[in-house]
């Protein structure tokens, strides 16, 4: 490699005599050049490829052989990773030769948004949120769900996942859930027969629930017109939920008068036909104790002398 060569001319009299010239040539060989250092992006560590190492000859003309590549460390994410190849000389002069990798992994994909709907918010069965991997294909851990404001009645709720990669990229993962509240069921109606308007007793309207069981308070009663006399009237309970949906409660009750009480009879004897003063008749009233105002009197037949004559009030 390096060191000294001596190149030595002799020269010999005609005695014999001889003397030497001597020249000295000392190698001394110059450091290798190192070649330009390169770099590149990929999106993930798994797809660096490493590139030939270029050729490096000593400064006589001489191919080197590198070592490595030695990989600096590498990053727990994103960042850069250097590639290194050694030259040395027979001298032991040496030049690097570096390969910079920089990783930048790509935001991750969102997955397809779902939805669904229910009847009431108890019956709200959330999915597993799906698997999402980063650009990279590690299995990212969600954090969620995040529920947004729960409707006073009907409408959506979302649910959110949220996805974070090394890199602090995140993506989300919404379920939508629409509550859609099915009408109430109405109670059964009733009825019952009474005497009189008077005597008639409301029940109390039935516990209605909406459809997630929620108890209904309901408005009413509206009583239909009351007839003259006997006849029906209904009682109408109306049961609404938060969404508008209706259904009613109707108690029909029968009025049904018995017939009116007679007052008893009455007699007197007078001497003459014209003598005969008759009575006020008496107070009646029916069986609801409205008074009756009476028709009459009908007198019977008159006898030709004596006998008996009938006078007939009707209620």
């Amino acid at each position: 490699c390096e060191g000294d060569i001596t190149y030595t001319w002799t020269y010999t009299d005609c005695a014999g005599e001889s003397v030497d010239y001597v020249h000295t040539v000392t190698i001394d060989i110059p450091p290798p050049t190192a070649p330009a250092a390169t770099n590149e992006t990929v999106d993930c560590y798994a797809n660096i490829t490493l590139p030939t190492p270029p050729t490096v000859n000593d400064a006589c003309g001489t191919p080197l052989t590198p070592t490595g590549p030695v990989e600096s460390a590498v990053p727990p994410c994103e960042g850069d990773i250097t590639y290194t190849w050694t030259y040395t000389d027979c001298a032991g002069e040496s030049v690097d030769y570096v390969h910079t990798v920089t990783i930048d992994i790509p935001p991750p994909t969102a997955p397809a948004a779902t939805n669904e709907t229910v009847d009431c918010y108890a019956n709200i069965t959330l999915p597993t949120p799906p698997t999402v991997n980063d650009a990279c294909g590690t299995p990212l851990t969600p954090t969620g769900p995040v529920e947004s404001a729960v409707p006073p009645c009907e409408g959506d709720i979302t649910y959110t996942w949220t996805y974070t990669d090394c890199a602090g990229e995140s993506v989300d993962y919404v379920h939508t859930v629409t509550i859609d509240i099915p009408p109430p069921t109405a109670p059964a109606a009733t009825n019952e027969t009474v005497n009189c308007y008077a005597d008639i007793s409301l029940p109390t309207p039935p516990t209605v629930n909406d459809a997630c069981g929620t108890p209904l308070t309901p408005s009413g009663p509206i009583e239909s017109a009351v007839p003259p006399c006997e006849g029906d009237i209904t009682y109408t309970w109306t049961y609404t939920d938060c969404a508008g949906e209706s259904v009613d409660y109707v108690h029909t009750v029968t009025i049904d008068i018995p017939p009116p009480t007679a007052p008893a009879a009455t007699n007197e004897t007078v001497d003459c036909y014209a003598n005969i003063t008759l009575p006020t008749p008496p107070t009646v009233n029916d069986a609801c104790g409205t008074p009756l105002t009476p028709t009459g009197p009908v007198e019977s037949a008159v006898p030709p002398c004596e006998g008996d004559i009938t006078y007939t009030w009707t209620y």
